[in-house]
């Protein structure tokens, strides 16, 4: 067989009195300790001793920051340099403060955790790579139906709802690996959908639906199961509320994997790649000053009557508001606006498999788009991948409007949001580098 595969994790929980992120309606740190949150690393080589590996996370996502470090110690303990390390997090909202969403509106960072679970990241992909065992790698697919657009269109314009009419990506996409005496050694998944079927009222830390797929999988197959995220910047759960409702959800994305590896063909090449880049997004122009301190004042004002109304959420998303505005102003008056934002994007060959990634939480659209004009049979589209600068919608979302183009990228303390070509130029990379290995030219 041509492959070996190592797979290790290790456990990433931070303690109660960290503050969680993902809802700026959160107004104090976690209090419980629902399920785990981990770092799962698979690390696979081929016959020529080419490794290369990817890491499922449980956070919401990682700075640019931590993933030179992560890049850093892991080529320094084992050889895999940063175009074949792959991290992708799960995006879970019930997960600590990471810095890249702002603080205090999305939680206050704890330094001290961080450090630790950085280099846990790292050293899960050491563990991995040192307990390597020759397997047959196959891949499947089948559909899960637990994400739902989430752009609903209303006569006030679009809001985070449910829009049954609306993209989604179905598909889960399986990588198995079995050793020869038909042992599942490990199980690779990926499907787009937020995990947020625990809403901003949860303080208790939790994986989310992911996390009961993952135990679901792991009880029934007696392996380790591993989760990628998908595009789902637009998509998220069909139900929300309970932890109840996650472990339903978590249990239907479980079983359209196991349908997966009823169908799952085996792979005989093992040609291994990656490749990595950094490409500059356009930037939009900002409001004059004379809207953006009338935003200011505005905002303002409406927080401080939401806070003697006791709507707390809404207090604090509109100084957020009204923060950004005057951070925008003061780049104005000092001529730092700046205008370009570089996005990190991967792309990573196993076989006859391509993963295309994006630092960023991309549209189901985009990933769509890839699959379909991808040169490789299966090709796995990914956001939240080696960081994430907020949104990538599509170019026809800008026209629309809603969260994810007009109110996000405050949040991820941008001072502008990309502009719509950042759909092509994206596409256009990934695309390229596909069919440049397709074409024979990447090995």
């Amino acid at each position: 067989m041509a492959w070996k595969v190592g797979v290790a994790e290790v456990d990433i929980t931070p303690p109660v009195g960290v503050w969680l992120t993902g809802y700026a309606a959160r107004t104090h740190p976690c209090t419980d300790i629902h399920d785990p949150l981990l770092a799962q690393a698979l690390v696979l080589e081929n016959a020529d001793g080419e490794r290369a590996a990817l890491v499922s996370i449980d956070l919401i996502a990682l700075t640019s920051e931590q993933v030179a470090q992560i890049r850093r110690l892991v080529q320094q303990w084992t050889g895999i340099p940063p175009q074949r390390l792959l991290l992708n997090c799960s995006h879970t909202h019930s997960a600590p403060a990471i810095g890249e969403l702002t603080a205090p509106w999305m939680g206050i960072p704890d330094s001290t955790y961080l450090d630790v679970a950085v280099r846990k990241i790292a050293s899960v992909v050491k563990m991995a790579s040192e307990s390597l065992r020759e397997v047959r790698l196959l891949c499947g697919a089948s559909e899960c139906r637990i994400g739902i657009n989430r752009r609903q269109k209303t006569p006030q314009g679009i809001t985070l709802g449910q829009n049954p009419q609306g993209v989604t990506d179905p598909q889960v996409d399986v990588l198995a690996f079995a050793t020869s005496d038909g042992e599942w050694k490990a199980v690779l998944f990926a499907y787009a959908c937020h995990p947020v079927v625990l809403g901003d009222s949860n303080y208790a830390v939790s994986a989310d639906y992911v996390g009961y797929a993952r135990k679901f999988l792991r009880q029934t197959l007696n392996a380790p199961a591993l989760f990628l995220q998908g595009c789902a910047g637009n998509i998220n759960p069909r139900e929300r509320g309970t932890f109840t409702i996650a472990e339903k959800l978590g249990r239907e994305l479980a079983g359209s994997v196991l349908i997966a590896l009823g169908n799952a063909a085996p792979m005989e090449d093992d040609r291994l790649d990656g490749a990595t880049a950094t490409i500059k997004l356009p930037l939009q122009s900002p409001p004059d000053a004379h809207t953006l301190r009338r935003w200011r004042q505005e905002h303002l004002a409406r927080a401080r009557e939401a806070e003697k109304a006791g709507r707390m959420g809404e207090a604090r998303w509109r100084r957020c508001e009204a923060e950004w505005a005057a951070k925008v102003l003061k780049a104005m008056r000092a001529k730092t606006l700046p205008a370009h934002e570089p996005i990190a994007l991967q792309v990573l060959r196993l076989g006859d498999v391509a993963f295309a990634a994006m630092a960023s939480e991309t549209f189901a659209e985009i990933g769509l788009t890839l699959r379909q004009q991808s040169s490789f049979a299966t090709t796995i589209p990914l956001g939240y991948t080696n960081g994430c600068i907020g949104y990538l919608p599509t170019a026809a979302a800008y026209e629309e409007g809603g969260y994810e183009v007009a109110t996000a990228f405050k949040f991820y303390g941008r001072l502008l949001m990309h502009a719509p070509e950042s759909e092509q130029l994206v596409t256009d990379w990934l695309l390229r580098q596909l069919r440049r290995w397709k074409g024979g030219e990447g090995h």
